[in-house]
C-alpha cells in the first residue's frame, strides 16, 4: 500500500533515500530535500526514548494528584473536615482499610468542583502554551498544583477543600491538550497515534500506582501528629514539586532547544518542519485561526464523538469495581483485579495505535473498536449477574475499545487541523466538551437493579453507537473533501489559493482517513 492509499502526503522516493518537497502538500517544483530513512528512524527512536518518559511522568503526576481525594476520603478526611457524604463528590468507590467494605458516596461538590475551571481553561491553555514556552508553562502549572496538593494536607474545613479543588482544576486544565499539541510539533501526522497513546496509557498506570502509593502512605497515620490522609497529600505534593523542577530543565520548548538532539538530528528536524510547514502553520498568533476552529464542522463532529466516548470512559471506573466485588472478594482483592483490565486495555491501545500509524488509517481501526465495545456492553446488559466470569470477560472488551475510540479520535483531530493555532484550539475544544461528560455520568450511574447499573449501561451502549456515527460522519466529510480536491484543475487550485484558502483548507491538503 502506497502513501496515497494511506491518505497521507506522498513523498517521492529515490534509491535508498526519501525525497520530500519543502511543502508537504504542494507540488510547486521547489527545491527538494533529502532525508536518509535510516537517519530519520534513529531520530524517531531518540525522540521516543526522551519525550515519551517525560510526557508519561507529567501525565502520571497529574492523574495521581487529582485522584488521591478518594483514597484520602477512605482514610478519614471527610470526618476530620466535618463533611457530610453529599459534600465530597461524584459517586465513587471508597476503600475502608479496616473494615474492607466497599462504600459509595452520593453526588455533589468537591470532586465535581475540580471540573469547573478544568473545563473552562483547556482551550485558553492550548492557545497560549507556545507563546509562554511549553517547558516553562507546563513546569509552572505543575509546581502550582503541587503547592495546592501540599496545602490540602493542612486543611480543616470543607470550604478550604472546595477552594483547593477549584485551583487544582485550573492548574491541571492544560495538561492533556497542551501535551498533545506539543507532540504534534515534533512528530509527523502519521507518527502521532502511538505518541498520543503513551499519554493516555499513563492514565491507566495511575490507577495501579495510586492504590499502591496510598496503601504505603496511609501507614504514616499519626506520624508528626498528622493523620495518614494528610501525609498522602503532603508527600505526593512534594514529589510533584520535585518533578516540576525536573520538567523545567528536561522539557525543551522545541527541537532547536532540545539538548538531547545533536546538530545532525536538528538538520533532519528542520527539513521535517519545512515539509510540514503548512501543517504546523505560522509562528505568529492570529485570531482568525481561533475562529476557523470554532467554525469548522470537523471540530464539532470530533467533539461529539469525544463526548460520547467520555461517557463510557467515566462510567467504566464506576461500575467495574462493582462487577468484580460481586465475585465475593475482599475490597483489596477487588481493587487488584481491576488492574488486569486496564493493563490489557493499555496494551491493545498501544498496539492498535501503532497499526493505525503504520497503515495510515484512523477510522478503519476506530469502527471495529466501537463494535467490540458495543458487544461488551451488550454482554453486561444481557448476561445475568450470577454469571460473573462472562461479565468480567466483557470488561476486557469494553476497556480497550474505549481507549482506542478516545485516543484515535484525538489523534485524528490533530491530523486534520492546520496550522498550529487552529489545531491547538480544536484540541482544547475537543477536551473541554469531552470532559463535560462527567456531569452526565453522575446522573446515570445512580441506582442498581439486581446488582447492575442498568440505566448507565444502556446509555453507555447508546453513546458508543453515537460515537461510531460521529466517526462515520467525519470520514464521509473528509473523504468527500479529498475527492473534491483531487478533481480540481490547476486553475481552480490557484483561484482558491488566491482567495486565501490555507492550512487544512488548502487545495493540496489531504485529510487523514
Amino acid at each position: 500500500m502506497d502513501d496515497n492509499e494511506k491518505g497521507l502526503p506522498v513523498e517521492p522516493k529515490t534509491d535508498g533515500q526519501v525525497v520530500s518537497g519543502p511543502d508537504e502538500f504542494s507540488s510547486d517544483g521547489a527545491v527538494e530535500h533529502y532525508i536518509d530513512p535510516a537517519a530519520e528512524k534513529r531520530l524517531i527512536v531518540k525522540l521516543d526514548l526522551y519525550l515519551a518518559p517525560v510526557m508519561t511522568l507529567i501525565f502520571l503526576a497529574a492523574y495521581l494528584d487529582r485522584a488521591n481525594i478518594g483514597n484520602a476520603a477512605s482514610a478519614g478526611m471527610t470526618t476530620d473536615l466535618h463533611m457530610t457524604s453529599g459534600q465530597l463528590g461524584s459517586k465513587y468507590f471508597i476503600l475502608r482499610p479496616k473494615s474492607f467494605h466497599l462504600l459509595t458516596k452520593p453526588v455533589l461538590d468537591a470532586v465535581t468542583l475540580f471540573y469547573v475551571l478544568y473545563v473552562a481553561f483547556e482551550v485558553p491553555c492550548t492557545i497560549v502554551v507556545k507563546k509562554l514556552h511549553p517547558g516553562r508553562m507546563i513546569s509552572a502549572l505543575m509546581f502550582c498544583w503541587s503547592i495546592v496538593i501540599i496545602g490540602t494536607g493542612f486543611m480543616h474545613t470543607a470550604n478550604q477543600l472546595y477552594a483547593s479543588r477549584l485551583l487544582l482544576g485550573l492548574f491541571e486544565s492544560g495538561m492533556f491538550p497542551c501535551l498533545a499539541v506539543y507532540l504534534s510539533t515534533f512528530y509527523k501526522r502519521e507518527e502521532q497515534g502511538l505518541r498520543i497513546a503513551y499519554l493516555l496509557v499513563s492514565a491507566a498506570l495511575s490507577g495501579a500506582f495510586g492504590g499502591l502509593f496510598a496503601f504505603a502512605l496511609l501507614k504514616m497515620d499519626g506520624v508528626g501528629g498528622l493523620a495518614g490522609w494528610r501525609w498522602l497529600f503532603i508527600v505526593e505534593g512534594l514529589a510533584t514539586v520535585v518533578i516540576s523542577i525536573a520538567i523545567f530543565f528536561l522539557l525543551p520548548d522545541n527541537f532547536e532547544t532540545a539538548r538531547f538532539l545533536n546538530e545532525e538530528d536538528r538538520k533532519i528536524m528542520r527539513i521535517r518542519a519545512e515539509i510540514a510547514a503548512r501543517y504546523n502553520g505560522k509562528e505568529e498568533f492570529e485570531w482568525k485561526e481561533i475562529r476557523k476552529a470554532f467554525q469548522d464542522p470537523k471540530t464539532w463532529i470530533s467533539c461529539w464523538s469525544q463526548f460520547m466516548g467520555d461517557i463510557c470512559s467515566f462510567g467504566l471506573s464506576t461500575f467495574l469495581p462493582l462487577i468484580i466485588k460481586g465475585f465475593g472478594y475482599t475490597t483489596v482483592r477487588t481493587q487488584l483485579l481491576t488492574i488486569p483490565v486496564f493493563v490489557v486495555a493499555a496494551f491493545f491501545f498501544v498496539l492498535v495505535s501503532w497499526c493505525s500509524d503504520h497503515f495510515g488509517k484512523r477510522v478503519f481501526f476506530m469502527l471495529p473498536a466501537v463494535l467490540v465495545t458495543m458487544i461488551g456492553y451488550a454482554l453486561q446488559l444481557g448476561i445475568p449477574i450470577s454469571n460473573k466470569a462472562v461479565l468480567y470477560f466483557s470488561t476486557f472488551l469494553i476497556a480497550p475499545g474505549i481507549y482506542i475510540i478516545l485516543g484515535l479520535n484525538c489523534t485524528w483531530l490533530l491530523n486534520c487541523h492546520a496550522g498550529y493555532y487552529k489545531r491547538a484550539t480544536a484540541v482544547g475544544m475537543n477536551q473541554t466538551i469531552g470532559n463535560t461528560a462527567g456531569v452526565v455520568v453522575g446522573q446515570i450511574f445512580k441506582k442498581t437493579v439486581n446488582g447492575k447499573y442498568l440505566t448507565g449501561l444502556r446509555i453507555s451502549l447508546g453513546a458508543v453507537l453515537l460515537a461510531g456515527c460521529g466517526h462515520i460522519a467525519l470520514y464521509t466529510l473528509l473523504r468527500y473533501q479529498n475527492m473534491k480536491r483531487e478533481r480540481m484543475s490547476l486553475e481552480e487550485k490557484e483561484e482558491e489559493i488566491k482567495n486565501g484558502w490555507g492550512g487544512d483548507f488548502h487545495p493540496d491538503f489531504r485529510y487523514a482517513l
